[in-house]
This record gives structure tokens, sequence and C-alpha cells, in this order.
């Protein structure tokens, strides 16, 4: 067993792809548009995935100030948030589940 890749989010997919092939002088494997989704994969790393692990840079479409704002109009609803955001060094930590109220 091995490890196939770690995976990364990014703001910015241009400037990271950049740090990491240009200054890290890693090559960009792959990169893949998912609309659907709203989000890009860009895989990269010293060679060949078959060779060795590499890293799946993540780039979601969504901004934090969007996330941000479906959260304040989720928190409207008849539900109870378990955790809500919190501001951070590195930007929001959106990830809380709603639950109904009871």
């Amino acid at each position: 067993m091995r490890i196939l890749h770690t995976m990364i989010r990014v703001g910015d997919l241009d400037k990271s792809i950049a740090f990491y092939t240009e200054t890290l002088g890693m090559q960009l494997l792959r990169r893949q548009d998912y609309p659907e989704g709203r989000f890009t994969l860009a895989f990269v790393g010293y060679g060949p995935e078959s060779a060795g692990a590499v890293l799946e840079l993540t780039h979601n479409w969504i901004r934090r100030a969007t996330t941000w704002a479906m959260v304040m109009a989720i928190s409207r609803w008849p539900c109870r948030m378990r955790r809500r955001p919190a501001p951070r060094s590195n930007g929001w930590a959106a990830r809380s589940s709603a639950r109904p109220a009871r």
C-alpha cells in the first residue's frame, strides 16, 4: 500500500501551480475543471503518478464571502447549527452541520 496523493485546498490555483512548478521544481501532471461541482483539481509532482505520491491542489470556485452569506441565510431557517463558522487567521472555518430544530 502507498500514498497516491495528498489534497491541499488553495485560494488562487494559478499562483499555487506557479509556486510548486517554478519554486519547487514540480511538474503539472494534469488539471481538470468540474463545472457541476464548481471546483478545479490540479495534480503536481516530481514524477508520474504511477511512480510516486503527488499533490492534489483543489480550488473551489465559491468564495469564502459567498460561503459566509450562505451560512448566515441558513441560520435564519428553523434549525440549530451545532458549530457556527468562526474567523481564523487563514479565513473562515465554515464547517458546520445543521439539524432541524426540536
